[in-house]
């Protein structure tokens, strides 16, 4: 009996302690109606964000507060169900998901859906993720990692490296720092104001065309194309070789690897 009381004591302390550092909360309307909810949660700089959606686009904009602002739009499904979201926060961390009502069978049945739209604190690593919506993120300092499956994605002033892909959708950019990963394969590729920052860059698809300003880039260029031709008004490169399905060229200052390829659709460098 001498040893059980320390030993629950311990136990208690460490469930306490987890209470704590880690807090779930549930939004999700009451009514069967479209509705607009809005939470706002600590989230400290430095810390990461994962947000999860199936029906929905994800928006997701930095502001100089260390707080996350959820706002979330609902519409029911066709049979009054709503999106139940849940946040989870711990030391460091925040995971915002969407949980759809399970369904099965054949019909006219249409899904809940919930757009989500976040203030988040500058300096944080977001991972984003739906499958039927935009996904789109601006002005964060971390490492980003942005997917959709039926959906664009759009990023813009970003500082550190991003990795986006999506199946149908285009993805655009816009003045981001950093190395890039960029793939889709039915939509385009656009892309101004980047830097790659000596990691590299890599923009693929398969049925879509590829835009890029290459204007202050350094590196070596390749860039080729199955089924479209390539235009080359890029300034400033060297050792340059335009072919009609193929370009390679060096901006000189940096070896970071400027890969860019599509099977159907043109290349534009400019």
């Amino acid at each position: 009996m001498a040893l059980a009381r320390p030993l629950a004591a311990a136990v208690a302390a460490v469930i306490l302690c987890a209470s704590l550092t880690a807090q779930s909360q549930v939004i999700q309307p009451a009514k069967a109606e479209k509705t607009t909810e809005t939470r706002t949660l600590p989230l400290a700089s430095g810390s990461s964000l994962k947000v999860k959606n199936v029906n929905g686009f994800i928006r997701v904009e930095a502001w100089d507060r260390e707080e996350v602002q959820f706002t979330g739009e609902f519409k029911p499904s066709s049979k009054d169900e709503q999106v139940k979201v849940v946040v989870e926060a711990s030391s460091g961390a925040m995971e915002i998901r969407g949980e759809y009502p399970k369904h099965t069978g054949w019909g006219s049945y249409q899904g809940p859906q919930c757009q989500m739209t976040l203030k988040v604190p500058r300096r944080i690593s977001p991972s984003l993720e739906t499958v039927n919506g935009e996904v789109s993120l601006s002005g964060t300092q971390g490492k980003a990692t942005l997917s959709s499956v039926n959906g664009g994605i759009r990023a813009t002033d970003l500082q550190e490296n991003l990795k986006a892909d999506t199946v149908n959708g285009s993805i655009h950019l816009d003045k981001v720092k950093g190395g890039l990963e960029l793939q889709t394969v039915n939509g385009a590729i656009k892309g101004s104001g980047l830097d790659g920052q000596g990691r590299g860059i890599k923009a693929e698809t398969v049925n879509g065309s590829i835009q890029l300003q290459l204007g202050g880039l350094k590196g070596r260029l390749k860039a080729n194309t199955v089924n479209g031709g390539i235009t080359f008004n890029a300034k400033g490169a060297e050792q340059v070789e335009v072919k009609k399905h193929r370009v390679t060229a060096v901006f000189p200052g940096s070896d970071q690897g400027i890969d860019i390829g599509t099977v159907n659709g043109a290349i534009t460098l400019d």
